[in-house]
């Protein structure tokens, strides 16, 4: 849930798998994280009740 603030270390979820927060920018607007499956890191941003990659 994006109403929540969200920290490092908390787990982002998105359609395409979870998010461990690395770091969090914008007071929560933006959140650079890493996807627990492939890896990578992708920053997200919240949009319609949910978090999606920028």
């Amino acid at each position: 849930m994006t109403t929540a603030p969200v920290k490092p270390e908390d787990v982002a979820k998105t359609r395409d798998g979870s998010y461990v927060v690395l770091r969090v920018r914008e007071n929560g607007r933006l959140i650079k994280a890493r996807h627990s499956a492939t890896n990578t890191v992708w920053h997200l941003v919240p949009r319609a009740g949910t978090w999606v990659r920028l």
